[in-house]
């Protein structure tokens, strides 16, 4: 396990079963198809609601073996920790620097998602409003996790109401217009249908579902952690399902042509579609709201905390690892968040930050349902159970698979800038990867 960072101070344990839930929720967004609909759409070529279900497989196997994991190590670094405890400091290294290109990149994905939402209405440009997010999240998470926590909660509550808003004046729109009608073409047409389209969908439509991970990091956090955090992995995946399917079917019922206007807000067209204005502004605010703030809230103080562990690990510089002396946060970590979204936001596409995001999450849950088949096997000598951290990984390998092949290429790079400095720190991985940096 880690030790304590060098100001003496542990993370207040604050959180329970309904908190971890809210925040996963939140942080996957219960309208999270509606800001990545139309890229999601012209990649899988309408196959929307299936993508969604497909992904929700690698997720749930995904969130079984992170639960696993957070019942044996309840620790703040996810899984950098699980890995680096399981298969030594080299492997948990990686591991950990792989996510941060998830981690480091999902506030300025969702950032950039609700800015460009204000920008397609209001006519302010994105970054202006991008500032104002970043500000408002870098604030409430040094003010510490009840206030992300409180946040949360309110803002899910709108989110559930946009998207009942939303579901009835579909099926409304449904049933009274003669020119729509149900079917089953969503998920399956034979003279369009194809694997690769729904795989390559599904490497972008995983994006919505990586809360749960997020949620592992807040493990010194809560009360009963062991217990509390293993139950609340699994059980989000099937409830967060359930709503993108349900918006992603309506929607392609609706709008059943995989071509918009504008692909990056798609879905605000395809809600007038439904509703009129009316509807169209609030699946806009309930966007914006979800991924500007709930989003942005929840996505910082997870990679925040991950920087956290490995700054407590001397993986990184010690400074990242010092707490805020009232408020009990990482609050270094936290600025150095805020600092490098910034820029990203500003130069990186929505389409760009999403493959690069997913190859990050999905190579570092390659990499822990590996170690995960690994310690059944070789350490707790239960080989029978590696039969499912094995079928997740051939679930989410062939969803990485169907990744972009330049969010591959710049991963790659990622990856080799990793083991280069790996090697740095340890001599020719020669002694254990930590920095020889004074405590701060």
């Amino acid at each position: 396990m880690g030790t304590e960072a060098s100001d003496g101070g542990k993370l207040k344990r604050v959180l329970n079963l309904r908190d971890l839930l809210v925040f996963a929720i939140m942080t996957m967004v219960p309208i999270a198809p509606m800001g990545v609909y139309g890229i999601v759409a012209s990649v899988s070529h309408g196959y929307v609601p299936l993508t969604y279900i497909v992904a929700a497989a690698a997720m749930f196997f995904t969130a079984w073996s992170y639960g696993q994991f957070a019942f044996r190590i309840p620790e703040a670094g996810s899984a950098y920790a699980y890995v680096r405890e399981t298969l030594g400091p080299h492997a948990g290294f990686i591991t950990g620097w792989v996510i941060l290109l998830d981690y480091i990149l999902i506030p300025s994905l969702v950032i950039l998602v609700a800015a460009l939402w204000l920008q397609a209405v209001s006519g302010v440009p994105m970054f202006v409003w991008a500032l104002a997010f970043i500000a408002f999240a870098t604030v409430a998470n040094i003010l510490g996790v009840e206030m992300t926590m409180k946040a949360s909660m309110a803002l899910f509550i709108f989110e559930a109401g946009v998207l009942a808003a939303f579901v009835a004046a579909a099926v409304l729109k449904i049933i009274t217009d003669p020119n729509l009608h149900f079917s089953l073409a969503p998920f399956y047409n034979p003279a369009t249908f194809s694997v690769g389209y729904v795989v390559a969908g599904a490497s972008i439509a995983v994006l919505s579902f990586l809360g749960f991970d997020i949620m592992t990091t807040l493990a010194e956090e809560t009360k009963e952690a062991r217990r509390v955090v293993s139950k609340a992995v699994v059980l989000v995946v099937p409830i967060i399902t359930s709503f993108f399917v349900v918006q992603t079917y309506l929607a392609a019922v609706v709008h059943p042509s995989y071509t918009f206007k504008d692909t990056d807000v798609a879905f605000y067209y395809i809600a007038r579609e439904v509703g009129g204005r009316w509807l169209q502004l609030l699946t806009m605010a309930g966007t914006v709201l979800a991924a500007g703030i709930g989003d942005t809230l929840a996505a910082q103080a997870g990679i925040s905390r991950v920087l956290f562990s490995m700054g407590r690990q001397g993986q990184l510089p010690r400074i990242f690892s010092k707490l805020h002396p009232r408020f009990r946060t990482p609050y270094v970590s936290t600025l150095v968040v805020a600092a490098i979204t910034a820029p990203i936001v500003y130069v990186l596409t929505l389409r760009d930050l999403s493959s690069i995001v997913n190859f990050g999450a999905l190579t570092a849950f390659l990499l822990m349902q590996f170690s995960l088949a690994y310690r059944f096997v070789r350490v707790e000598g239960r080989p029978l159970l590696a039969f499912l951290p094995a079928i997740g990984f051939a679930i989410t390998g062939a969803v990485w698979y169907g990744l972009d092949s330049s969010a591959k290429e710049l991963g790659f790079i990622w990856i080799a800038l990793g083991v280069a400095y790996l090697a740095y720190m340890t001599r020719g991985f020669k002694t254990e990867a930590k920095l020889s940096i004074p405590e701060v």
